[in-house]
């Protein structure tokens, strides 16, 4: 059902988010728009897993995550998808809508974010988003980073049509660029 608590809290705290402009995501201003999802949704979460809710997150697996290295390349397509739509998401040619940035956060966190993420970008019809995972260059066990597991995660969402790593004025080998699947 669509107005779910957790959906309600999500739309509350993310109601003064507007999407990128094209024209503005190729320049590099210096600094990162905020974007990402307040801690209050966190807050709101946490409150409902403690009254015995199933977490929303719980879809996305936990076994063996392969490893990410930090500076690897990641992709993924799906069947059915042309070429020369991966190509223009590979190529940062399709406008960020929406993005998320997940530095800070820790792994079942993320895991609840990218879940959500995913939803309400789905629910507002937008192509092509990005998420922020960083590179964590300090972690020594890979499968354990948030790129590992943002690789593996978005690989069980049926609405994800591909993803690859952003060029680097968009993130570089730290993001993710995202197509949607269109309703």
């Amino acid at each position: 059902m669509p107005n779910t608590d957790d959906e309600q809290s999500f739309r509350q705290a993310t109601n003064d988010v507007r999407p990128l402009r094209g024209s503005k995501l190729h320049a590099h201003s210096g600094s990162k728009p905020n974007t990402g999802i307040p801690q209050s949704t966190l807050r709101a979460r946490r409150k409902a897993a403690e009254r015995g809710r199933p977490s929303v997150g719980a879809a996305l697996s936990e076994a063996w995550i392969e490893p990410v290295e930090p500076e690897e390349f990641i992709k993924f397509v799906r069947p059915g998808v042309q070429d020369s739509r991966l190509r223009q998401l590979c190529q940062g040619s399709i406008p960020v809508e929406y993005q998320l940035d997940l530095h800070g956060y820790k792994i079942d966190e993320a895991r609840e974010l990218i879940y959500e993420f995913i939803k309400v970008c789905r629910s507002r019809r937008l192509t092509c988003v990005r998420i922020i995972h960083g590179k964590s260059h300090r972690s020594k066990e890979r499968e354990s980073t948030l790129k590992s597991h943002t690789n593996h995660w978005l690989k069980q969402l049926p609405d994800v049509l591909a993803f690859c790593s952003a060029l680097p004025p968009a993130g570089g080998t730290g993001s993710v660029l995202i197509l949607l699947r269109r309703k």
